[in-house]
């Protein structure tokens, strides 16, 4: 069974919001790769093994995402089924942090914007990592 404090995640509105959000934004990173030259020689030139992986994890994505525009009740009962998205939303949301951070930063150097919580500090997005990292173990 899922930890319930993964599960409480899935019933605050903002919440939903910033998983949705990231999930969406791991896809366009993915999807990006085929967007470009250099993207698509990078993808060309990898293992199959590899390659396989990267497409799994597209596909798998794309599960999450229509998952997460269920119904509440629907939602809850796809993510109580296993770990596995649950894992892949940890990624998604580290990602998305990661990277908002870095444009953020970027913004102020090159800018001179000042970093705004919202941005790099989200704190909806970073109470969600806390949660999804405190159960990253569990199987």
């Amino acid at each position: 069974m899922i930890h319930p404090e993964l599960m409480k995640l899935l019933e605050a509105n903002d919440v939903m919001e910033i998983l949705v959000d990231s999930v969406q934004y791991q896809l366009q990173k993915i999807s990006n790769v085929q967007k470009n030259n250099d993207g698509r020689d990078w993808y060309r030139d990898l293992p199959l093994i590899v390659k396989e992986k990267f497409d799994n994890y597209k596909t798998d994505y794309e599960t999450l995402s229509r998952i997460l525009k269920l119904e509440h009740d629907e939602i809850k009962n796809e993510m109580n089924k296993g770990y596995y998205y649950w894992r892949l939303l940890r990624s998604a949301c580290n990602t998305y942090r990661n990277d908002l951070i870095e444009y953020d930063q970027q913004l102020n150097r090159e800018f001179n914007l000042q970093e705004t919580e919202a941005i790099s500090d989200n704190s909806v997005l970073n109470e969600c990592i806390v949660v999804l990292n405190q159960h990253e173990i569990e199987k």
